[in-house]
């Protein structure tokens, strides 16, 4: 299958497959939950997959995303911009469970990747992590997650009695909120399920990185109005800006 995708930087960009997914030499790899294995990796433009279907691929990698037409509207006079797509040309926003989501991003709260990744992959079996009614019953001591393990339990057990995915279904503005009323899930948190989980472009989120970009970058200090730029300069795609933004600033460290 022939795409435009760089699958390394999609893979290890500080996205949900970071945290879910495994690396043995050029390939990606995770349990689906039911005995199967999901292979992926790339050679050259072909991108290449085993133990999962091509649509199941397409969605996961927001293959269907036109890239082309996005790098035209977050570029659009825009030196910034314009040099994060030329150095990671390819890297795709992923769409990924939206439990699955929640769960990384919660575990993301004063953290760092490495040690995101080791607590995600606590609260794994079968390569999937632990529906809500069964972690909110759980023994978490194992997973070390500190006050997180706080914030996992009381939604975990709230989520168990809601349609999560349901929320998938409501306006961006509407559906943020209410993943507002979940403990631990604060606008930053809520932004990242929004976009890497349910799949809202709009969504931006502003971690300590993004709130750098922005200062260093645009000359913007207030995280409020940092959301107001990316609206206004942008929409609708304001959460692939954020992950340029993202990569930019960690390589170049402004």
């Amino acid at each position: 299958m022939r795409a435009l995708i760089n699958l390394k930087l999609t893979m290890e960009s500080g996205q949900p497959p970071e945290f879910l997914w495994n690396k043995e030499g050029e390939r990606y790899w995770r349990e689906l939950g039911d005995g199967r294995c999901c292979y992926l990796w790339q050679r050259n433009e072909e991108l290449l997959y085993q133990g999962c279907t091509e649509s199941y691929v397409r969605e996961f990698l927001r293959l269907d995303d036109n890239l082309e037409e996005i790098y035209a509207v977050i570029s659009a006079e825009d030196e910034v911009m314009t040099r994060a797509i030329e150095r990671f040309r390819g890297l795709r926003i992923t769409k990924n469970d939206p439990w699955e989501t929640l769960v990384a991003f919660i575990c993301s709260i004063n953290n760092n990747i490495p040690r995101i990744r080791k607590n995600v992959q606590c609260l794994l079996s079968g390569g999937c992590v632990l529906p809500p009614e069964q972690l909110a019953a759980a023994d978490l001591t194992k997973a070390k997650l500190g006050f997180r393990e706080r914030y996992l339990k009381a939604t975990a057990a709230r989520v168990a009695n809601m349609d999560f995915k349901a929320l998938g279904k409501l306006s961006y503005t509407e559906a943020k909120q209410e993943l507002m009323k979940l403990q631990g899930v604060g606008e930053k948190v809520a932004d990242c399920v929004l976009l890497f989980g349910f799949g809202y472009l709009e969504a931006f989120p502003v971690d300590v990185w993004i709130a750098r970009a922005m200062r260093a970058y645009y000359g913007i200090d207030k995280i409020k109005e940092m959301r107001h730029f990316a609206r206004e300069r942008w929409h609708p795609y304001e959460g692939y800006a954020q992950q340029y933004l993202y990569m930019l600033v960690r390589e170049e460290k402004p």
